[in-house]
């Protein structure tokens, strides 16, 4: 059984410039998609990941974070990826109760240095291998730091 494979003529977002794209779903999804979506042309996409990637390096860089090592793509997708992850200790952090301020204390020397493990992690590839790590994880490391402090 094979599928379908449509072509449709879409605009770039940016420039206005019109290009082919190949939609595989059925007719009709792909309409929808290509009416909604906002397409971009592979020099306006570029741009788009570049300017991306920039806010966010400036972002991580403000809270301690060094530049990633790796091919230009690898740290457009490594960024990414790091600020999900802090978002993850963020909301962690945010979301815990303690009995009295030496645990709350004691809690937040943990994070500090749990993010201080990350600041050192400079290579790109890092965060990608590391991308599919969760709250638990994350949890568990910090609960780990607190246990040898």
């Amino acid at each position: 059984m094979t599928e379908d494979i449509y072509s449709y003529d879409v605009k770039c977002r940016t420039c206005r410039t019109k290009f082919k794209v190949q939609l595989f779903e059925s007719h009709e999804k792909n309409l929808f998609l290509v009416d909604k979506k906002y397409w971009y042309c592979e020099k306006c996409k570029k741009e788009y990941f570049k300017k991306q990637t920039a806010e966010l390096v400036e972002e991580h860089q403000a809270i301690g974070f060094a530049d990633l090592e790796g091919s230009q793509k690898m740290v457009s997708w490594a960024v990414k990826i790091r600020g999900e992850m802090i978002s993850k200790v963020d909301y962690l952090k945010k979301s815990l109760k303690f009995e009295n301020d030496g645990a709350k204390a004691l809690s937040d020397k943990a994070f500090e240095m749990f993010l201080r493990e990350w600041q050192e992690k400079t290579d790109a590839k890092w965060w990608v291998d590391h991308r599919r790590m969760n709250v638990r994880d994350i949890s568990k490391r910090v609960e780990e730091i607190k246990e040898s402090v």
